[in-house]
């Protein structure tokens, strides 16, 4: 079969499941619970959403002194993770006709560990779509979002060039990343507490080329990328 001559470069939380409102408030808990610290909507922006765990750590420990995070909070963040995926993980309506969209090849770049990452594919069943060949997460790389390194280096291990590749991306740091990688962004903002016109804006200002709300939108937009 040939090879397509685009690679759409998918994030999961947010996009392909409505779940990055999920992952944030976990931590949110974690923080008020096991450190004391409580979060303002826009320290929730800057420090959680969209963002690797590992990044997250290392913006909380650079701005607040002597922060650890010891292995019970891990512990409560994964148990957590795991309950949630099982109780309310759901996929994102139309969105499997794009995957099965074969003028594309499909890759998963996301900051979520690859262990979390199986975890969420098996819960949705998209073994048939996505497995460890095409998924890559911000541990693969040195820096993750806003920085462009994980979404090429998921163009470079899928084997393709920035500008043949479309990145479908919720969070402003996502975006951001994209844009860094010189690769088109389209904004899903169909997720919970995304979809509004101020939100809209400011995907327009991080420098999305799109901004939708479903993925219905999304695969009529497909066309302009062939």
């Amino acid at each position: 079969m040939e090879k397509p001559t685009k690679l759409i470069i998918w994030d999961f939380d947010g996009v392909i499941a409505d779940s990055e409102h999920l992952w944030v408030q976990n931590w949110l808990n974690a923080l008020s619970l096991f450190k004391n610290i409580k979060l303002s909507a826009s320290e929730e922006e800057y420090y959680i959403r969209g963002k690797a765990d590992k990044t997250k750590v290392e913006l909380l420990q650079r701005d607040f002194p002597h922060l650890q995070f010891e292995e019970d909070f891990w512990n409560y963040l994964k148990e957590n993770e795991i309950r949630l995926i099982a109780s309310q993980l759901t996929l994102t309506p139309d969105i499997e006709r794009i995957f099965a969209d074969t003028r594309f090849a499909h890759c998963i770049a996301t900051g979520a560990t690859e262990a979390k990452n199986l975890r969420k594919i098996e819960k949705l069943q998209l073994q048939k779509y996505f497995g460890p060949h095409n998924m890559f997460t911000a541990y693969d790389v040195k820096y993750g979002k806003p920085e462009p390194d994980l979404f090429l280096y998921a163009a470079a291990q899928m084997g393709y060039e920035p500008k043949d590749c479309i990145v479908i991306e919720d969070s402003l740091v996502g975006i951001t990343a994209g844009v860094r990688a010189q690769i088109p962004v389209i904004a899903y903002i169909g997720a919970t507490g995304n979809n509004n016109d101020e939100y809209a804006e400011k995907c327009r200002k991080a420098g999305a080329r799109n901004v939708v709300s479903t993925m219905t939108e999304v695969y009529d937009l497909l066309h302009q990328f062939i």
